[in-house]
């Protein structure tokens, strides 16, 4: 019972310290999108989209399972070196193939202008795979604050200089050029942080770490591969089929999808694992805790997607202006994606801990092809069937094949503790999407206050607790200034 609580109290912490700063700095970087969007045109963010669709494969395989391995091990500082020996031969390797994807994802496109942002945004690969193994060890010492800092100055620099560049009249360039120079920085600062200087230790120390990581990051990067690519086949068939206009504004809706899963998942995903690692050694129970975290989750997107789903022209019209309408018909989409999303998203933590790389992989794939079929499929009548078939396979199919195949049979839940969680979620989602799809507002509006009493009821107990927590916490910060 002690470690049970031990872990909320650390874990809650750990989130509010990370989350104060990144959530900052996210608000920063909402606020300098509505000044963007008013600077640079639909076309000039497509430019960008259409190279993220290379960069952002590449990134899959940038330390994909490195970090893991450095938090489930506790071996010294020989294993740490070979780690970042390993990183930054990925790193390399990354940039290299990126360069040399440049002049063929122009020519699939037939837009020359794609070959050098894509040479020089490939360069952030190499400070990428320098700073892995450092970020790695801050993460394994829960070292959250720090981290927090470091996101927040970083992309507080990014935002700045972006800014700086579309004022001078940079175009697409002000999204690129700040990206690389960034990575850079935010490398010098982990370095000194963790003491692991940056060094090219002989070739034997990357053949011993690939050794030791090579089960973990073929999984990992099989199952990241596979899901990059069903999660954005859609912006490589907009792209191609309706041009850079229309691939500008679907990504304007998807960043929403990829903004929550940035500031929800990613964020109790990087302190969930080293977390939920340590609750295991003191044999607390994982399972329960892992739930409840879904379930707070479920209560922090909430809100996005009600914005999203209820009020979506009149959020567009003020964020971004006219030229951004058409977004609105899609954000509905993205917004039930938020809400189910972030939460299934998760799940890669919890098979990773129990040492089920491989299902998560098996998982991967089923969910991938069904996927990239609606997607397809959605294509040939029009931009907004992409995200409703999305939308759709998503609730209907992906969600279930992962509760069974993995928190059921992988995990070791029972369906009985898992009914009272999803399938209220499942049912009133699904009846959403209906709404939305045959456009029957109202029925929407009783659907999503549905929705938000559901979250309440089911989460009562750890809202209360989560909120005594947080009390405590702001009020320690104004009184002591900690």
């Amino acid at each position: 019972m002690q470690s049970n609580i031990e872990f909320k109290k650390g874990f809650y912490s750990n989130i509010l310290k990370l989350g104060g700063y990144q959530y900052s700095s996210e608000v920063l970087s909402f606020l300098s999108s509505i000044i963007l969007a008013r600077l640079l045109l639909p076309k000039e963010y497509g430019i960008v989209a259409m190279i993220s669709v290379v960069t952002n494969f590449a990134m899959i395989f940038a330390g994909a399972g490195i970090a893991s391995e450095i938090i489930r091990n506790d071996y010294g500082f020989t294993f740490h070196k070979s780690m970042a020996n390993l990183s930054l031969v990925i790193g390399l390797g990354l940039c290299l193939f990126t360069c040399m994807l440049a002049y063929p994802l122009a020519l699939f496109y037939n837009n020359m202008n794609l070959v050098y942002p894509t040479l020089l945004i490939s360069t952030q690969f190499i400070f990428r795979g320098m700073s892995l193994t450092p970020q790695a060890l801050l993460q394994k010492g829960l070292k959250f604050n720090y981290m927090g800092k470091l996101t927040f100055f970083s992309n507080l620099f990014t935002i700045v200089m972006m800014i700086v560049l579309a004022l001078l009249d940079f175009s697409y360039w002000a999204l690129i050029i700040p990206l690389p120079v960034t990575h850079f920085i935010k490398y010098i600062f982990l370095a000194r942080k963790t003491g692991l200087p940056f060094r090219i230790y002989p070739w034997k120390y990357t053949v011993v770490a690939f050794r030791k990581a090579k089960s973990i990051i073929g999984n990992i990067t099989g199952f990241k591969t596979i899901n990059y690519w069903a999660r954005n086949v859609d912006n490589i068939l907009i792209g191609k089929i309706y041009g850079e206009a229309s691939l500008g504004i679907y990504n304007r809706g998807y960043r929403f999808l990829n903004l929550s899963l940035k500031l929800i998942t990613r964020l109790f995903d990087t302190v969930l694992y080293p977390s939920l690692k340590k609750l295991q050694d003191q044999g607390g129970p994982v399972r329960k805790e892992y739930l409840n975290i879904l379930g707070i989750i479920s209560l922090i997107n909430f809100p996005v997607g009600l914005v999203l789903i209820l009020f979506p022209q009149t959020f567009v019209r003020i964020m971004w202006g006219p030229n951004w309408q058409q977004v609105a018909d899609l954000l509905p989409y993205f917004g039930l994606l938020v809400m189910s999303q972030t939460i299934n998203s998760t799940a890669g933590s919890l098979f990773i801990l129990f040492k089920k790389e491989r299902v998560l992989l098996t998982v991967g794939t089923i969910s991938a092809a069904l996927m990239v079929g609606a997607i397809v499929w959605g294509s040939l009548y029009s931009m907004l069937h992409v995200i409703r078939y999305y939308a759709l396979t998503y609730l209907a199919l992906i969600v279930p094949i992962t509760i069974v195949f993995g928190f059921i049979r992988a995990c070791g839940y029972s369906l009985r503790s898992l009914l009272p969680f999803w399938l209220p979620k499942l049912i009133l989602s699904l009846g959403i999407l209906t709404s939305l799809w045959t456009d029957h507002y109202l029925v929407t509006c009783i659907l999503m206050g549905t929705y938000l009493l559901h979250l309440l009821h089911f989460q009562r107990h750890e809202i209360m607790l989560f909120s005594q927590f947080t009390i405590r916490k702001v009020h320690k910060f104004v009184v002591n200034g900690k």
